[in-house]
């Protein structure tokens, strides 16, 4: 057996801390890539009390044998399925967004702490490392959220449920190639976003919300001519959907466009674009998802709301 160490004492001193209450002082520990470090750091190998913040927690909050003890909320809220805000609300809060409070971390005398934040976010995570070892799974692009989800779960002791999570999800996404095969092949889609400031994003292959419904046969453009995801347009330039033959934009759970996406259908070029005209715009729930669980969710309001029209 190992005493849990993590490089400075003063980690070592919050994770022993942490492993003593319970009365597992000496636990086994493996090594560990994390976002947030050059070095590898230590974690338990089956850590049984687990914090997450950022998008870890949409990675764990359904996921059976996950241990959390506590979260954090924020952006990532939004990635969740209508029944998540609640599990994850029932459980001890311990910041919001890159407000953490380490003291509230520590209160459920975690064993482990895991993150899952875009890699361009600069956090200080050396309070956090005082109470409990950190892994930090950090995404370079959106479409990484499935190698975030994957390193998290790993991490948290919680592999093999998470594992039969994907399965469902690669199973799902292989029907509705299948099952749509032609439609899919006939249809170039654009997804757009937008923020209510003014402007709209059209949202390229790999970005935000096409990373998902792209799984499922979805077609999107390849990056803009500079590489980026996704490129922020004046609504003057709403006639480049024009060059699509459908579009996907964000609902509420009811299938209403939200608010940011109303404020953008409701410019003068909207009405008179070509796919507008044709009945082919989709205000879809969940789109946008990036975890395991919204990713199911938005497979069936796609196919609900997007290809039953289309077949």
């Amino acid at each position: 057996m190992i005493r849990i160490r993590c490089g400075a004492p003063a980690r070592r001193a919050g994770a022993a801390a942490a492993l003593a209450a319970s009365g597992d002082e000496d636990v086994p520990v493996r090594e560990v890539g994390s976002g947030h470090t050059d070095a590898r750091v230590e974690i338990p190998e089956d850590p049984r009390r687990v914090v997450a913040t950022g998008w870890a927690v949409t990675a764990l909050i359904s996921v059976e044998g996950s241990g959390l003890v506590g979260v954090s909320s924020g952006t990532q809220d939004t990635g969740m399925t209508p029944g998540e805000p609640a599990r994850a609300r029932d459980l001890p809060q311990v910041g919001a967004d890159l407000v953490i409070s380490a003291e509230r971390v520590a209160e459920p005398e975690p064993h482990l702490i895991v993150s899952g934040l875009p890699a361009a976010v600069d956090f200080d995570h050396s309070a956090l490392e005082r109470v409990a070892p950190v892994a930090v799974a950090a995404m370079n692009t959106w479409a990484e959220w499935k190698d975030m989800s994957e390193r998290v779960a790993d991490a948290a002791g919680a592999g093999a449920a998470h594992g039969e999570l994907v399965q469902k999800y690669e199973a799902r996404a292989g029907e509705i190639r299948d099952a749509y095969a032609d439609v899919l092949e006939d249809t170039e889609f654009a997804a757009v976003d937008a923020y209510g400031d003014g402007a709209w994003t059209l949202e390229h292959r790999d970005a935000h919300g096409t990373t998902v419904p792209a799984d499922a046969g979805f077609r999107f453009s390849a990056r803009a001519a500079d590489g980026a995801f996704s490129e922020s347009l004046p609504y003057e330039r709403l006639d480049r959907l024009n060059d699509y033959d459908a579009v996907l934009t964000r609902a509420e759970p009811d299938g209403t466009p939200t608010e940011a996406a109303r404020q953008v259908m409701d410019q003068g070029p909207w009405a008179d674009l070509e796919p507008v005209r044709a009945d082919r715009v989709y205000a879809v729930p969940q789109l946008g998802a990036m975890s395991y669980t919204t990713g199911l969710a938005l497979f069936d309001e796609l196919e609900d709301r997007v290809l039953h029209d289309l077949e």
